[in-house]
């Protein structure tokens, strides 16, 4: 089955298209998918037809389907497939069918052409072998480069003292790729002068831009590539999202790691593996990395707060690579906040089996942490019902004890902390003190002085607890004059937050309503649909558990 649309050529037998010369293999599962609609084309087919044709063999969710239409569109054109709402999609584009026609160098003859041609051959052969073998004729080959454009990283961080990174991090893989690959990189100084003004303010404040106006700077830039990223997280803890912007399509995925230096080496790599056999013209399949991509979509809708939709994609992204731990940590947020405790135990408890066989230690860690924290979640929820913290105890203690034995001062400080606050819990004050003076020291270690502000807040509300309204009232002060010397919304969130709680628990409700008014401000200024929603959830007494 072979076919034309416009310039490209399909070929469903062999699983490939045809563009401009390139050749671009078409995953197995979209490829099915492909077939189905084009053999189906006169009528609508519903999505449950096309799951139970193409995977009949296994349980899958909607999201699988969804995944390979838009490989489709990015391939051949948004055009080529017509979505019905309720109802299912149709194949739309006009197909040429050469099937039965004999190809010969990407054209099509009949076969009364194939002896003219081929005594053409004979002769331009031997015209070509003169040529090139006489001495006078030195032919210079030239190769045509795979240009690369790179966006200044996106600062997403929570805190003034990251603002190096758009910049000093756009150079970092600039001046990398250059070592490390023949791409030939657009300056820099173009790009920025190809960017409007109101695309300069997005990076600046943090605004992801639209994927047209992205791909309509390509455009304007002529390259293959274009390249942006987003940096999120906190010091020791960081995620870089990158989406990859080609002419047909766009590959989006996410990186984690405790540097932001190996987080940008990380993408380095990427591009790199992806992308350098194009630098040499040599064949490159389109390989979709499904499970990435589904994970970094579930992600953004995970920080809208949308768990239902979230755990559609993070299901999605385990169903294509098991491996992927940190999708299934999300998704047990995910079923948490949604009301299902249980099974994002049962998730968690798995994620920890899978990372102790894979020495993936910091995942260990990190999951032994999730689970008391979810635990110490549901006890503030309902304490009624739930009002055993012992168990929650003996995940955050486990958790401290990875932690001690894996070096990882990070997580060393973050079981100090929730330890103290289970103690607060029980009104152990005296025991959660020292624990939480031992998580400042930690901090103190790391780059930015605001990890401290956790502490001090908990030892803020141990202090109103115990009557010490001065002393709570004193850490208050501390914890915010390091928030706004280091610039983090997110903690100046926090401890305004912390302040209307200590307020509502002394009945002082108008100043309660004061601090989160000037939560809410301080979120809409940053710009951060995570913190509204968060000051939001407090409002409504809805809190939800977000994963660390």
């Amino acid at each position: 089955m072979r076919f034309t649309l416009n310039d490209i050529e399909l070929n469903l037998t062999a699983g490939v298209l045809i563009k401009d010369g390139q050749t671009i293999s078409i995953r197995a599962k979209t490829l099915s998918v492909l077939k189905y609609l084009i053999t189906h084309q006169e009528t609508i087919v519903s999505k449950q037809e096309i799951l139970a044709s193409v995977w009949h063999d296994v349980v899958v969710q909607e999201q699988v389907l969804v995944q390979s239409i838009k490989e489709i569109r990015d391939l051949l054109g948004s055009h080529v497939i017509k979505t019905y709402p309720r109802q299912g999609y149709q194949w739309t584009a006009e197909l040429c069918d050469i099937t039965n026609e004999k190809k010969l160098f990407g054209g099509s003859v009949n076969s009364n052409s194939l002896v003219l041609i081929t005594a053409l051959f004979f002769v331009s052969f031997i015209a070509l072998y003169i040529y090139f073998f006489s001495p006078d004729n030195k032919p210079t080959p030239t190769k045509e480069h795979f240009t690369v454009a790179l966006l200044p990283v996106i600062n997403d961080m929570p805190d003034d003292i990251h603002d190096w990174v758009p910049l000093q991090g756009m150079d970092y893989i600039s001046e990398s790729l250059t070592k490390n690959s023949q791409f030939q990189l657009i300056p820099k100084t173009k790009v920025l002068q190809s960017i409007s003004l109101s695309e300069q303010r997005k990076v600046q404040h943090s605004v992801k831009a639209a994927p047209q106006e992205l791909r309509a700077l390509a455009q304007t830039l002529k390259v293959d590539l274009l390249v942006q990223t987003r940096l999120r997280g906190y010091p020791q803890d960081f995620q870089l999202d990158y989406s990859f912007y080609l002419a047909q399509r766009v590959e989006q995925g996410i990186i984690l790691s405790s540097s932001i230096p190996d987080a940008l080496a990380q993408l380095v790599q990427k591009i790199t593996q992806r992308f350098a056999p194009h630098a040499t013209q040599t064949f490159q399949p389109y390989i979709s990395d499904f499970s990435n991509e589904a994970f970094a979509r579930g992600i953004a809708l995970y920080l809208q707060r949308d768990y239902t939709q979230a755990t559609t994609f993070f299901s999605s992204a385990l169903q294509t690579n098991n491996d992927l731990l940190a999708a299934r940590r999300y998704l047990a947020a995910s079923y948490i906040n949604s009301g299902d405790t249980e099974q994002g135990i049962s998730l968690m408890e798995e994620n920890i089996a899978q990372a102790r066989h894979r020495n993936m230690h910091r995942e260990e860690v990190r999951s032994h942490l999730m689970i008391g924290a979810l635990l110490m979640h549901q006890y503030e929820k309902d304490s009624l019902t739930f009002p055993d913290l012992s168990k929650a105890e003996r995940y955050i203690l486990l958790t401290k004890k990875l932690a001690e034995q894996y070096h990882d001062a990070l997580f060393i400080a973050y079981a100090h902390e929730e330890l103290a606050k289970i103690k607060r819990l029980q009104q152990r004050y005296q025991e959660a003190i020292p624990l939480l003076e031992a998580a400042i020291q930690y901090h103190n270690d790391f780059e930015g002085s605001y990890g401290q502000t956790r502490a001090l807040i908990e030892l803020a509300l141990i202090a109103y607890a115990q009557g010490k309204s001065e002393l709570g009232s004193s850490y208050f002060t501390q914890a915010t004059t390091i928030a706004k010397k280091d610039g983090v919304a997110t903690n100046k969130v926090a401890i305004l937050l912390a302040q209307a709680q200590v307020a509502i628990n002394t009945k002082q409700i108008e100043a309660a309503q004061t601090y989160a008014k000037q939560a809410m401000k301080i979120a809409k200024n940053a710009k951060s649909n995570v913190l509204i929603a968060q000051v939001t959830a407090w409002l409504d007494d809805s809190k939800a558990y977000q994963v660390n």
